[in-house]
């Protein structure tokens, strides 16, 4: 047997780029020594997945392309439970460097995951339903793209998130009619999501973030700048389009209702109804809820604590 000759050192290979390539930041970590020199490398880290343009490549585990516990055709059960958690991965590392703006500045992949809770918590077991409760802001306030929602998790899930999608080209206040005028033709389960995140608070890059776990999250805390007739405006918007859908989920809906009736806030020294023309008198239990959080802040402290970024 005649050996088999080495190629010669010019030899173009398809196994090995050319030293001249370009890597990008999703190609793998390249087995041969990089020519890239390692003191610049070291330098500069890939960015988190929320400012990449698509996380396809590095979910691959995560999307079932590890092999063990696959059957003979390559193919693997997937339980409710591992979809949820694939799900809640995929947006929380969209979702990685944001935050909210309330008085602690707390973690925005807080803000879907409640979502979800709200609708599970009260008789959604849908799980395509809960998955776009999940990802209902990866579109909006992300890299992502409603074809990479389709690919990883299914044209059912990305259709409910398209629809829970504004579009980012129009102004705040036009979105705000736009989502008026189209609420009603919605589909239910597009509906559902729109009622547990209720309403659109301006969170992200000075977009608005949707519903019911907003309106809780302003009567908790007001976020950092707004004022009475601000908060108001809000909730009065707000339940001009959660009527529209109150349909597709009775029980939410109700919980709603209860919440227009009931909530007041306070900035400042200045108690007052989050909704002027639907809530009532304040209740002690109201005011002590109020106090309560606000009170923990001395004299002097900011309301917003420095933003935390990594």
């Amino acid at each position: 047997m005649s050996p088999v000759p080495y190629p010669a050192a010019n030899a173009p290979s398809s196994a090995h780029p050319s030293p001249m390539a370009k890597p990008t930041l999703l190609d793998p970590e390249p087995c041969d020594p990089s020519p890239i020199d390692p003191r610049t490398k070291m330098l500069d880290p890939s960015p988190p997945m929320s400012r990449l343009g698509s996380g396809n490549a590095l979910l691959g585990l995560a999307n079932g392309a590890e092999e063990d516990g696959d059957d003979e055709d390559g193919a693997r059960e997937e339980g409710d439970a591992a979809v949820m958690l694939r799900t809640i991965d995929f947006a929380a590392r969209k979702h990685s460097c944001q935050r909210r703006k309330d008085v602690d500045q707390t973690p925005y992949i807080n803000h879907p995951i409640a979502v979800a809770n709200f609708l599970s918590s009260t008789g959604i077991t849908d799980i395509r339903v809960l998955q776009a409760a999940i990802l209902h802001d990866t579109v909006e306030d992300t890299h992502t793209s409603i074809e990479e929602i389709a690919d990883t998790f299914g044209m059912d899930v990305a259709r409910i998130v398209e629809e829970c999608t504004d579009d980012t080209s129009l102004s705040g206040q036009q979105r705000k009619a736009e989502q008026i005028r189209t609420a009603r033709g919605k589909s239910k389960e597009a509906q559902q999501v729109k009622l547990a995140d209720s309403e659109r608070l301006e969170d992200v890059g000075g977009r608005d973030t949707f519903k019911l776990h907003n309106l809780e999250s302003i009567r908790r805390s007001p976020p950092v700048g707004w004022g009475k007739r601000r908060i108001q405006n809000y909730f009065i918007w707000a339940k001009q389009v959660t009527d529209l859908c109150a349909a597709s989920h009775p029980l939410l809906s109700t919980r709603l209702q209860r919440l227009y009736e009931t909530a007041w806030t306070r900035v400042g020294d200045e108690y007052f109804p989050c909704h002027p023309d639907v809530a009532g008198p304040i209740s002690e239990i109201e005011k002590h809820r109020i106090d309560r959080r606000l009170g923990c802040l001395k004299e002097g402290e900011k309301r917003s604590p420095k933003p935390i970024f990594f």
